[in-house]
């Protein structure tokens, strides 16, 4: 850890170093310009553009000639002011801003380049659970297909990708920053105080005691943006309350299959909680009816079963085995089994009873 952060220091001299020599030199070339310019204008008495000419042609070495300096005094000018003072300096400058360049790209694939954003999405992943590839590209391609996200920027908080992004997120125009969600430093690095949403993952889904970390994070977090929206994942639901009145907007358990959860949890907040419900024996639940319908409307069928107070019909499956889920109102369909949500598991006969 100490060899990242005197990297990290050693990185950040280089940088402001040349960052500082490249303003430098850019100052000094202007009044070079501006000097040369004048003395052209006075000594060779040509026009301003044509004195502006002349002055770029000759410092960058092209030499069209179709401007001649004729005078002792306009070409001792030029010599002292572009060749001695002038040359020199503008490829030092050039060098500067190429190695300028170089290291902002390595610092960027390393993690450790403050990008300048506004009204992002920032995921913080202080985990130990390994993710896997595939869950950020799922979760991310998530907020991109949903209307309301798909133009926030996404950058990720985590010490997944110390040798830089894999080659898919980049695609998918990821940044991230190599720290953690616990050092206030870090959280300032990618500019937590005005990010709209911000993602809290757990540092390890299956065990409770990562909602002490969670709890840490959310409240360094809050205290930083008191606007953003924030989701956290909550291991043991006895720390639900807890977390909320932390500042957490939204919680839900861990579900690493299914990153699509969280999207969906922003996009309908509550909608997380109907989902869970759908995992335990006290709530709703989805059921499989076998039961046969020949061209009946859909609507008349969930009406049917609204008003029986037995569920809601939520979709069905064809005779071809294929499922289909929340058709039109007036779509006639023929079925070999309904998928109703509800919470006592009705028989087949009192299905077909209520439908027909």
């Amino acid at each position: 850890m100490f060899i990242w952060f005197k990297k990290i220091k050693s990185n950040m001299l280089i940088n402001n170093i040349l960052h500082k020599n490249f303003s430098y030199s850019l100052l000094y070339l202007a009044i070079i310009f501006i000097l040369h310019i004048i003395a052209m204008i006075r000594l060779e008495e040509l026009p301003l553009g044509d004195a502006i000419w002349v002055t770029f042609t000759t410092i960058t070495t092209v030499g069209y000639g179709d401007i001649t300096i004729s005078s002792l005094s306009g070409r001792l000018a030029t010599i002292i002011l572009l060749y001695l003072g002038g040359i020199f300096v503008l490829a030092k400058t050039a060098g500067d801003y190429f190695d300028y360049r170089i290291i902002k790209n390595n610092k960027q694939l390393k993690g450790t380049w403050r990008w300048n954003m506004n009204n992002h999405i920032v995921i913080i992943s202080d985990n130990e659970d390994n993710i896997p590839i595939l869950y950020y590209e799922r979760l991310v391609t998530e907020f991109q297909n949903t209307d309301k996200y798909k133009d926030n920027y996404i950058q990720l908080l985590t010490q997944d990708f110390q040798n830089g992004l894999p080659e898919s997120l980049q695609e998918l125009n990821v940044t991230h920053y190599y720290g953690k969600g616990n050092r206030t430093e870090d959280l300032k690095a990618v500019n937590i105080d005005v990010a709209i949403i911000v993602m809290i993952m757990a540092c390890k889904h299956h065990d409770q005691l990562s909602d002490g970390n969670t709890f840490d994070v959310l409240h360094r977090v809050r205290d930083l943006n008191k606007k953003s929206t924030i989701i956290v994942e909550c291991v043991d639901d006895v720390n639900r309350e807890r977390l909320q009145q932390a500042g957490a907007d939204i919680t839900l358990r861990p579900v690493r299959a299914y990153p699509e959860m969280m999207v969906s949890a922003l996009r309908a907040p509550g909608s997380e909680k109907i989902i869970e419900q759908m995992f335990n024996n006290h709530n709703n639940k989805y059921h499989r009816i076998e039961v046969a319908i020949n061209n009946k409307e859909w609507s008349e069928i969930v009406y049917n079963l609204v008003k029986a107070n037995i569920g809601i019909a939520v979709g069905y499956i064809s005779p071809e085995n294929e499922v289909y889920c929340n058709p039109k109102g007036e779509a006639k369909i023929d079925a070999q089994a309904l998928i109703i949500m509800t919470k006592h598991l009705p028989s087949t006969q009192m299905i077909e009873t209520i439908l027909n």
